[in-house]
Protein backbone atom coordinates (compact mmCIF):
# COMPACT_ATOMS: atom_id res chain seq x y z
CA UNK A 1 0.00 0.00 0.00
CA UNK A 2 1.67 3.48 -0.70
CA UNK A 3 1.63 6.56 1.49
CA UNK A 4 -1.73 8.36 1.70
CA UNK A 5 -2.31 11.44 3.69
CA UNK A 6 -4.84 11.32 6.71
CA UNK A 7 -5.01 14.58 7.96
CA UNK A 8 -3.72 18.31 7.81
CA UNK A 9 -3.58 21.76 9.90
CA UNK A 10 -2.24 25.01 9.08
CA UNK A 11 0.83 26.89 10.98
CA UNK A 12 1.05 30.06 10.11
CA UNK A 13 4.63 31.59 10.05
CA UNK A 14 5.25 34.71 12.45
CA UNK A 15 8.78 36.31 11.86
CA UNK A 16 8.86 38.89 13.88
CA UNK A 17 8.14 36.75 16.82
CA UNK A 18 9.32 33.59 15.59
CA UNK A 19 6.63 31.37 16.45
CA UNK A 20 4.01 29.44 14.75
CA UNK A 21 0.90 30.03 15.34
CA UNK A 22 -2.44 27.72 14.81
CA UNK A 23 -4.73 29.22 11.74
CA UNK A 24 -8.38 30.33 12.96
CA UNK A 25 -9.34 29.01 9.39
CA UNK A 26 -8.25 25.32 10.18
CA UNK A 27 -11.29 22.85 10.35
CA UNK A 28 -10.09 21.04 13.33
CA UNK A 29 -9.97 23.02 16.94
CA UNK A 30 -6.48 23.02 18.13
CA UNK A 31 -5.60 20.28 20.88
CA UNK A 32 -2.95 19.18 23.08
CA UNK A 33 -1.34 17.22 20.46
CA UNK A 34 -1.27 20.02 18.25
CA UNK A 35 -0.34 22.37 21.11
CA UNK A 36 2.91 19.49 21.45
CA UNK A 37 3.41 20.21 17.77
CA UNK A 38 3.54 23.97 17.82
CA UNK A 39 5.74 23.79 20.99
CA UNK A 40 8.47 21.79 19.02
CA UNK A 41 8.38 23.59 16.07
CA UNK A 42 9.05 27.53 18.08
CA UNK A 43 11.27 25.65 19.97
CA UNK A 44 13.09 24.74 16.41
CA UNK A 45 11.76 27.72 14.73
CA UNK A 46 15.07 28.00 12.21
CA UNK A 47 14.44 25.02 11.77
CA UNK A 48 11.13 25.06 10.04
CA UNK A 49 10.78 28.77 8.93
CA UNK A 50 11.25 28.04 5.31
CA UNK A 51 9.51 24.51 4.41
CA UNK A 52 9.45 25.01 0.93
CA UNK A 53 7.09 22.34 -1.35
CA UNK A 54 9.18 19.94 -0.35
CA UNK A 55 8.52 20.05 3.46
CA UNK A 56 10.61 19.42 6.18
CA UNK A 57 10.24 16.14 8.41
CA UNK A 58 9.03 16.96 12.10
CA UNK A 59 10.92 14.37 14.13
CA UNK A 60 9.07 13.78 16.79
CA UNK A 61 7.23 10.90 19.14
CA UNK A 62 5.11 9.24 16.63
CA UNK A 63 2.64 8.76 19.73
CA UNK A 64 1.42 12.12 19.05
CA UNK A 65 1.21 11.99 15.66
CA UNK A 66 -1.05 9.07 16.16
CA UNK A 67 -3.03 10.39 19.42
CA UNK A 68 -3.40 14.00 16.84
CA UNK A 69 -5.38 11.20 14.04
CA UNK A 70 -7.17 9.12 16.82
CA UNK A 71 -8.63 12.71 18.14
CA UNK A 72 -9.42 13.84 14.55
CA UNK A 73 -11.92 11.17 13.98
CA UNK A 74 -13.15 10.64 17.24
CA UNK A 75 -14.29 14.06 17.35
CA UNK A 76 -16.38 12.83 14.03
CA UNK A 77 -17.64 9.93 15.66
CA UNK A 78 -15.54 7.27 14.49
CA UNK A 79 -15.33 4.46 16.01
CA UNK A 80 -13.80 1.69 13.88
CA UNK A 81 -11.41 2.64 10.65
CA UNK A 82 -12.16 0.53 7.36
CA UNK A 83 -9.72 0.17 4.31
CA UNK A 84 -8.34 -2.29 1.36
CA UNK A 85 -5.13 -4.03 1.34
CA UNK A 86 -5.25 -5.96 -1.83
CA UNK A 87 -8.25 -7.04 -2.10
CA UNK A 88 -8.78 -7.60 1.28
CA UNK A 89 -10.84 -4.73 3.57
CA UNK A 90 -8.98 -3.96 7.15
CA UNK A 91 -11.82 -3.48 9.93
CA UNK A 92 -10.49 -2.19 13.17
CA UNK A 93 -10.70 0.19 16.19
CA UNK A 94 -9.63 3.89 15.98
CA UNK A 95 -7.50 3.41 19.02
CA UNK A 96 -5.63 0.48 17.41
CA UNK A 97 -4.73 2.53 14.75
CA UNK A 98 -0.47 2.08 15.39
CA UNK A 99 -0.99 -1.11 14.94
CA UNK A 100 -2.04 -1.33 11.42
CA UNK A 101 -0.22 2.07 10.11
CA UNK A 102 3.18 3.45 10.77
CA UNK A 103 3.13 7.31 10.46
CA UNK A 104 5.21 10.96 9.62
CA UNK A 105 4.40 14.41 9.67
CA UNK A 106 5.90 16.79 8.17
CA UNK A 107 5.90 20.80 7.61
CA UNK A 108 5.47 21.76 3.86
CA UNK A 109 3.57 24.60 1.51
CA UNK A 110 0.76 23.49 -0.15
CA UNK A 111 -1.66 25.64 -2.38
CA UNK A 112 -4.71 26.50 -0.93
CA UNK A 113 -6.93 25.48 -3.51
CA UNK A 114 -9.42 26.85 -6.48
CA UNK A 115 -12.56 28.20 -7.28
CA UNK A 116 -14.77 29.23 -10.31
CA UNK A 117 -13.51 31.43 -13.37
CA UNK A 118 -14.92 35.26 -12.59
CA UNK A 119 -15.75 37.66 -14.99
CA UNK A 120 -12.53 39.79 -13.83
CA UNK A 121 -10.07 36.74 -14.33
CA UNK A 122 -11.56 36.38 -18.06
CA UNK A 123 -9.25 38.43 -20.02
CA UNK A 124 -6.37 36.34 -18.40
CA UNK A 125 -7.83 33.37 -18.91
CA UNK A 126 -8.56 34.24 -22.69
CA UNK A 127 -5.16 35.72 -23.47
CA UNK A 128 -3.49 32.57 -21.69
CA UNK A 129 -5.88 30.08 -24.30
CA UNK A 130 -4.32 31.90 -26.52
CA UNK A 131 -1.24 30.31 -26.95
CA UNK A 132 -2.27 27.10 -26.85
CA UNK A 133 -4.23 27.42 -30.14
CA UNK A 134 -7.40 25.36 -29.06
CA UNK A 135 -10.66 26.51 -30.09
CA UNK A 136 -13.52 26.81 -27.49
CA UNK A 137 -16.34 28.95 -27.11
CA UNK A 138 -17.80 31.02 -24.10
CA UNK A 139 -21.20 29.58 -22.31
CA UNK A 140 -21.21 32.30 -19.52
CA UNK A 141 -17.87 31.16 -17.46
CA UNK A 142 -18.07 28.14 -18.79
CA UNK A 143 -16.35 26.88 -22.08
CA UNK A 144 -17.28 24.47 -25.13
CA UNK A 145 -14.88 22.67 -27.38
CA UNK A 146 -14.73 19.90 -29.66
CA UNK A 147 -11.15 19.35 -28.48
CA UNK A 148 -10.07 17.15 -25.36
CA UNK A 149 -9.43 19.62 -22.68
CA UNK A 150 -10.03 17.48 -19.55
CA UNK A 151 -7.83 18.26 -16.66
CA UNK A 152 -5.34 20.69 -18.26
CA UNK A 153 -3.65 22.84 -17.17
CA UNK A 154 -3.28 26.99 -18.47
CA UNK A 155 -0.31 29.48 -16.91
CA UNK A 156 -1.99 33.00 -17.02
CA UNK A 157 -0.03 35.97 -16.39
CA UNK A 158 -2.27 36.16 -13.32
CA UNK A 159 -3.41 32.94 -12.55
CA UNK A 160 -2.84 28.83 -13.82
CA UNK A 161 -6.67 27.80 -14.45
CA UNK A 162 -7.55 23.67 -14.76
CA UNK A 163 -10.20 22.43 -17.19
CA UNK A 164 -12.72 20.21 -16.07
CA UNK A 165 -15.02 18.12 -18.22
CA UNK A 166 -18.40 18.42 -16.47
CA UNK A 167 -19.50 14.37 -16.17
CA UNK A 168 -23.35 14.42 -16.84
CA UNK A 169 -22.89 16.59 -20.70
CA UNK A 170 -22.32 15.42 -24.13
CA UNK A 171 -21.31 18.53 -25.33
CA UNK A 172 -17.76 18.83 -24.06
CA UNK A 173 -18.44 21.54 -21.81
CA UNK A 174 -16.21 22.76 -19.16
CA UNK A 175 -15.43 24.08 -16.05
CA UNK A 176 -12.57 26.80 -15.32
CA UNK A 177 -11.20 26.54 -12.36
CA UNK A 178 -8.54 29.46 -11.37
CA UNK A 179 -6.33 28.09 -9.03
CA UNK A 180 -5.18 29.85 -6.13
CA UNK A 181 -1.52 31.86 -5.85
CA UNK A 182 -1.83 31.65 -1.92
CA UNK A 183 0.58 28.96 -0.42
CA UNK A 184 0.08 27.52 3.08
CA UNK A 185 2.40 25.84 5.41
CA UNK A 186 0.41 22.67 6.36
CA UNK A 187 1.47 20.08 9.11
CA UNK A 188 0.50 16.95 6.76
CA UNK A 189 0.17 13.65 8.21
CA UNK A 190 0.84 11.15 6.20
CA UNK A 191 0.46 6.78 7.16
CA UNK A 192 1.31 3.45 5.60
CA UNK A 193 0.38 0.14 6.33
CA UNK A 194 2.16 -1.89 8.54
CA UNK A 195 2.51 -5.56 8.41
CA UNK A 196 -0.35 -6.53 10.88
CA UNK A 197 -0.97 -9.54 12.79
CA UNK A 198 -4.02 -11.84 11.38
CA UNK A 199 -4.76 -12.98 14.97
CA UNK A 200 -5.64 -9.14 15.89
CA UNK A 201 -7.48 -8.28 12.76
CA UNK A 202 -9.54 -11.43 13.60
CA UNK A 203 -9.89 -9.60 17.04
CA UNK A 204 -10.65 -6.31 15.69
CA UNK A 205 -13.75 -7.56 12.82
CA UNK A 206 -15.17 -9.72 15.87
CA UNK A 207 -15.73 -5.94 18.10
CA UNK A 208 -16.64 -4.95 15.16
CA UNK A 209 -19.32 -7.39 14.29
CA UNK A 210 -20.66 -6.91 18.06
CA UNK A 211 -20.56 -3.49 17.74
CA UNK A 212 -23.10 -4.04 14.56
CA UNK A 213 -25.13 -6.39 16.39
CA UNK A 214 -25.49 -4.14 19.23
CA UNK A 215 -27.11 -1.24 16.97
CA UNK A 216 -29.74 -3.54 15.37
CA UNK A 217 -30.87 -4.31 18.91
CA UNK A 218 -30.82 -1.01 20.78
Amino acid sequence: MSTAQCGQFVLLINLNEKKFQYSSKNKTSENEYSKMIVDFMNKNFETFSNPGTKGISIQMKKSIFYNWVINYYKEKKVKFFITKNNEEFLIFPIDQFHKYFDINAVYREKKSGSSRLNSSNKSDFENAMKSTNMKYDFVELDIISNEELNKMKISGKKYDYFLKKYDDTSNNKYEVRKLSNTKNANVIFSIKLLPYSIEQQAKDITMFKKEIMNKEFL
